[in-house]
């Protein structure tokens, strides 16, 4: 089933489609939701040497990673900007998934190949072979056990950071576990179908792409898009916060710049949360500004339309912020800042 193939299925479903993403007029309160990751897609990295290549180039610690789970991590280039962000998903030494946007797998996967050549690893693009789809919701973990008989060689439910392989029709699928409330599945373009059918209706409820934006940046994960690749060194996107980036696994690409603005505590912007009032949703690396025809201090790193109100994650000036100037996009909305849930002026070095 290509892509065309499965919006119309989705369409029959009742998805209405916009720029790709499948959106539903469906009330799924506060249950268990299920989503559409059409915007996602994925690189395969396969082969003995997959691990001691990744290792060398990409911020976050797959060494000590265990099999079977999942950090964020992102590929740099030497002056420590982000080519890409992703979640690395370790099956095992030999083979590892990259999910991130559609849009951003090209350019990732062609940075990542020029530094290949001299390993044992196949770097595929798996964007249009495998379909994602994602339960969410406040007992995504546990439903997601159930529902998908993750716990049939386990006592335990799925857990955050776990990632579990199942089988559905005879086909390897799997299952991994963002954190508490979101958990994505991956399994063959060609079965999606009837796993969406399975999962359907009850309990899960068919929900829009955005809201799964929604569940991300309010947990403060970021997402890196086409448009904002080579922009934000990690720490600007809190990433050194939340697993992403290791300072003592040793060199990658991009690592001198990565540790020397840590060490010296150089970083002058960094990601917060935000809310403007409802309109037209931003782009990604949207400038954001002070009062109106100040400077720019920041950008739009993604944002959310679900609800009356629109979130967003942006990278912004930390001494413009402690001033409480009043920070505005370029049509005037002004920004409500909203906590992180998580310490985002905390020290990974301590």
């Amino acid at each position: 089933m290509d892509q065309q193939q499965w919006q119309e299925y989705l369409s029959s479903q009742g998805a209405q489609w916009a720029e790709g993403a499948a959106e539903f007029d469906i009330d799924s309160g506060n249950g268990l939701q299920l989503i559409d990751l059409s915007p996602m897609g994925a690189i395969s990295v396969a082969g003995p040497d997959s691990q001691k290549f990744l290792q060398g180039q990409l911020t976050c610690d797959l060494v000590n990673l265990p099999d079977e789970h999942l950090t964020l991590g992102s590929h740099c280039n030497p002056k420590g900007r982000m080519i890409s962000a992703f979640y690395a998903l370790k099956v095992d030494q030999s083979e590892f998934v990259l999910l991130l946007p559609r849009d951003l797998v090209a350019t990732a996967l062609a940075a990542l190949k020029k530094y290949a050549v001299f390993f044992k690893t196949e770097l595929t693009d798996i964007s249009d072979d495998q379909r994602w789809i994602s339960l969410t919701g406040r007992d995504a973990c546990p439903a997601s056990s159930q529902l998908l008989n993750l716990s049939s060689s386990s006592d335990a439910d799925l857990v955050p950071g776990e990632l579990r392989t199942f089988d559905h029709n005879g086909h390897r699928a799997l299952a991994a576990s963002v954190n508490e409330r979101v958990v994505v599945i991956q399994l063959p373009a060609g079965q999606a179908a009837d796993l969406w059918q399975k999962l359907s209706g009850s309990p899960a409820i068919p929900a829009g792409y955005s809201l799964w934006q929604k569940q991300l940046i309010e947990a403060g994960l970021p997402t890196l898009h086409q448009s904002t690749s080579e922009t934000f060194i990690p720490q600007m996107l809190n990433l050194h916060l939340l697993g992403g980036v290791s300072f003592k696994k040793g060199c990658y690409t991009g690592q001198e710049v990565v540790a020397r603005m840590q060490y010296l505590g150089a970083a002058k912007r960094r990601m917060y949360r935000a809310r403007i009032d409802s309109g037209d949703l931003p782009e990604p690396g949207a400038e954001i500004f002070t009062a109106a025809g100040g400077s720019s201090v920041g950008n739009i790193v993604d944002g959310s339309s679900a609800g009356k109100e629109t979130d967003l994650l942006a990278v912004l000036t930390k001494s413009k912020v402690a001033d409480g100037e009043s920070l505005q996009l370029a049509d005037g909305r002004v920004l409500e800042l909203l906590e992180l849930p998580y310490d985002a002026d905390a020290d990974p070095l301590a």
